[in-house]
């Protein structure tokens, strides 16, 4: 029954990500059925519990909005569900910024004010190599990020840095 419910569970979020078949964006080209699956599988397994905890330091329900078919690169699926494939180089980072925030109530109250909405993407042309405050931007109360995925796994501190500086100008 578990593995009919998790094989369930994959195909529906095969299902749910089209986008990725389709999709020319900076990432999405050459994806195959390897990458689709691995995709797919990490954002059923890992990716609540990564939401969850963006939620948690943001202290509100913020919309997360991530455009997998970018972040979703040729070759790469075996990586996908290591911690710092996505973990160390966009999701560690947000989630560390959002805490330093919301450490007290004014950033609570300033953060919940004026963020609406997270945008992740990944585009090769435009996504900086290493440094980090380039990829960011605010406007409209959104908070874009636009860093590749698996670069520079070690710079999980710069990259909070980058995220906390942007918000603390922008909130």
């Amino acid at each position: 029954m578990t593995t009919r419910r998790s094989t369930l569970g994959l195909a529906a979020a095969l299902a749910l990500t089209p986008a990725l078949v389709r999709a020319q964006g900076s990432g999405a080209q050459g994806i195959g059925l390897a990458e689709r699956r691995a995709i797919a599988a990490y954002r059923q397994e890992k990716y609540p519990a990564i939401e969850q905890g963006i939620q948690q330091a943001a202290g509100f329900a913020v919309p997360v909005d991530v455009e997998w078919d970018q972040l979703t690169l040729p070759g790469d699926a075996p990586y996908y569900a290591r911690d710092d494939y996505f973990g160390k180089t966009i999701f560690e980072p947000l989630t560390a910024a959002l805490r330093a925030i919301t450490a007290d109530a004014m950033g609570r109250d300033a953060l919940r004010a004026k963020l609406q909405r997270i945008h992740i993407r990944y585009d090769e042309k435009t996504a900086p190599a290493s440094n980090y405050p380039n990829g960011l931007t605010f406007a409209n109360g959104t908070l874009g990020i636009n860093w590749r995925p698996y670069a520079n796994t070690a710079d999980v501190a710069d990259r909070t840095q980058a995220i906390t500086q942007l918000l603390e100008k922008n909130l």
